[in-house]
């Protein structure tokens, strides 16, 4: 146990200086000084909660890295630094998950910090006071330091028997557990409190599952104080594979390239023939005594890229290629592409790989030129990615065949959220609108301006940092343009400011035109604020109709779609031209009707030179002559006629 203990402080060490060697000087001190937030509770600094209940402290902080440094470095002054003591401390352990000190660091790597409790001892009001805390802490570094942090408050016996669950009520998380657990034992670092009991125990004993050893850890326990047990992992059941899979097929949608490197490590824990099935956070663990200052052999990613090149090669050769480009991207920081910076570790093992696989020149320097090809050629990347996900669960499916959905009620409901999740990310059915690429998604645009042209309608963008781009979307209709907007939430309303350039103006129920942004709080929020939306199939929540007048005449109607899964659809209503009026409203209803389910809102607008006053009338004329006996939906259950 001591070596242990001494093979993972060095470990810890080891990966906190890569951590702190990336940070600019404010990202630097705002590290430091989060963990003190939580362990004071003083109105001069972030996190004060005007309450009795005491819920701040870290068991033992004083004996912490992190409080010697604000002590060396007078972050805070000598009254909070000498007074800080707290009798009854919330918080068990502090630890951070994720890229920190790894290779897959960045300037915009989030803070994602686990806060471990004895939630026994809060009552709901503490719980509470706790959630206020946190949730100050996050306000000031979004605010304040422009970082992004995140508190995940876990209980040590439910986190223990792998349950995540809020103070009070049903689990909503839908991430594989054991993989989840897997991935902070393999990535953690250890801030301040309590040392997960895994990090020191000896490997036999964590493999043996007798009541003996388990007698002999419960001991352990007792004997060390400084320990907290947080769960073993001794094997993963089929079940938490494909669950894992399909996890990361719902977070492709933000990173296709990370999804794919985690969704593939877990695959070859599942599926490998001819490998070991062994943890890459045991394999990691392994090596604690071994780690060493810019050492990248010991880097968490290492492991993991290491062990899915090895599974490619030797069994699925033909992904291989694919593989590589998912991890020469991961190391320059995809999707704003850019290589590593000379004699990091980073750098050093891109080197290494571009070496053992043989690029040339031109061929890193395709890759590197990432960020100047085309949209279409990032798109085809990403389908590509997405793609070896759909293969790899498809496979997963065929070999683990029915899974037993009636564990818990909790477990069914999580089920079913990542089932409907999956389908939504992997539908690409007629009419919708399909996403753009991670990179555009990523900018920030400071305006967007739609252009309406002979040929149809483009959209020009300006960033944050001034650069035009010019026509990077086009569409031949309004909505198809506009709805291609919301899907990928180009447009942020506080930061950015919406155009619209035609002769032709947007109407709504007056005379007065309106602008893009007035259309775009229509559809707001443009997706689920909730995953509870996706415990029942998506149902049309939100429709714009759109009709296009040639002087006086009506000669097209369009409709943007968006459904209770933030989905959006594109459809329109094709007239004749010497078709009568009453005849068009006829089409437009039918149509409305098709993508209108209880409670869906519809907005009618128009694209002209002069406003219409009497074509909502005949819309609604032509709805109430076409409502039949047999139709679900009567007149008086349409809330949006009020509105017409």
């Amino acid at each position: 146990m001591r070596k242990n203990r001494s093979a993972f402080s060095n470990y810890n060490m080891v990966r906190m200086r890569e951590a702190l060697r990336y940070f600019s000087p404010e990202k630097l001190r705002l590290f430091l000084k989060i963990p003190f937030y939580l362990h004071i509770n003083s109105g001069r600094y972030p996190g004060f909660v005007n309450s009795r209940t005491q819920a701040y402290g870290i068991w033992r902080f004083e004996q912490s890295g992190f409080y010697r440094e604000a002590a060396l470095n007078n972050l805070f002054p000598k009254s909070i630094i000498e007074t800080c003591r707290v009798k009854k401390p919330a918080i068990l352990g502090l630890y951070h998950i994720g890229s920190l000190g790894t290779f897959t660091q960045s300037e915009g790597s989030d803070f994602d910090f686990w806060v471990m409790i004895d939630k026994k001892k809060f009552s709901r009001a503490r719980y509470e006071d706790l959630e206020k805390k946190l949730d100050a802490i996050v306000s000031h570094c979004r605010d304040a330091c422009d970082q992004k942090v995140s508190f995940f408050i876990m209980d040590q016996k439910e986190i223990q028997t792998n349950h995540y669950l809020p103070f009070q009520g049903e689990e909503t998380l839908v991430a594989p557990k054991l993989f989840l657990k897997e991935e902070f034992y393999r990535t953690f670092l250890m801030i301040a409190g309590k040392i997960p009991l895994w990090a020191v125990l000896p490997f036999q004993l964590q493999q043996d599952s007798s009541m003996k050893t388990q007698a002999l850890i419960r001991q352990i326990l007792a004997d060390n104080d400084d320990l907290i047990d947080l769960g073993l992992i001794r094997s993963i059941p089929l079940a938490d594979i494909l669950k894992g899979l399909l996890w990361h097929i719902c977070k492709s949608k933000s990173d296709p390239v990370k999804a794919l490197i985690k969704a593939t490590m877990i695959f070859s824990v599942g599926f490998s023939r001819h490998g070991s099935s062994r943890l890459l956070c045991d394999q990691i663990r392994q090596g604690y005594s071994k780690a060493g200052i810019d050492d990248y052999r010991v880097d968490p990613y290492k492991a993991l890229f290491d062990r899915i090149l090895k599974f490619h090669e030797t069994e699925d050769p033909a992904g291989v290629n694919l593989i590589k480009n998912a991890v020469f991207y991961r190391l320059c920081g995809y999707p704003q592409v850019k290589i590593p910076g000379v004699n990091s570790p980073k750098r050093l093992l891109l080197d290494t790989y571009i070496r053992k696989w043989k690029l040339n020149k031109s061929q890193v320097k395709k890759l590197l030129s990432y960020k100047d090809w085309s949209e279409s050629e990032k798109l085809v990347l990403e389908r590509s990615f997405v793609s070896r996900l759909t293969q790899m669960v498809e496979y997963a499916r065929k070999k683990i065949g029915k899974i037993d959905h009636s564990i818990d009620e909790s477990e069914k409901r999580n089920w079913t959220l990542l089932t409907n999740k999956t389908k939504e990310r992997l539908n690409r059915a007629n009419h919708k609108i399909e996403a753009c690429s991670c990179f555009l998604k990523r900018q920030h645009f400071t305006r967007l301006t739609i252009a309406h042209g002979s040929s149809g309608f483009t959209l020009d963008l300006q960033t944050r940092e001034g650069e035009e781009i010019s026509r990077i979307h086009r569409h031949p209709k309004l909505l198809g343009l506009f709805g291609w907007v919301l899907e990928n939430q180009l447009y942020r309303r506080q930061q950015a400011e919406f155009k619209f350039n035609s002769p032709l103006h947007l109407f709504e129920s007056t005379s007065t035109p309106i602008s893009p942004d007035h259309l775009y709080l229509k559809f707001v929020p443009l997706k689920p604020l909730s995953d509870d939306l996706f415990e029942k199939e998506a149902a049309w929540s939100k429709m714009v109709v759109m009709l296009y007048y040639d002087e006086q005449t009506l000669t097209a109607g369009e409709f943007l779609i968006s459904n209770s899964w933030g989905e959006y659809y594109l459809d329109e209503a094709v007239f004749k031209g010497d078709e009568p009026i009453q005849d068009k409203c006829r089409k437009l209803v039918r149509k409305m009707k098709m993508y209108s389910d209880e409670g869906t809102r519809i907005y009618i607008c128009q694209l002209a030179t002069m406003h219409d006053p009497k074509i909502v009338y005949r819309i609604k004329k032509a709805y109430t002559d076409n409502e039949s006996p047999n139709h679900a939906l009567t007149m008086r259950k349409k809330p949006y006629l009020d509105r017409l």
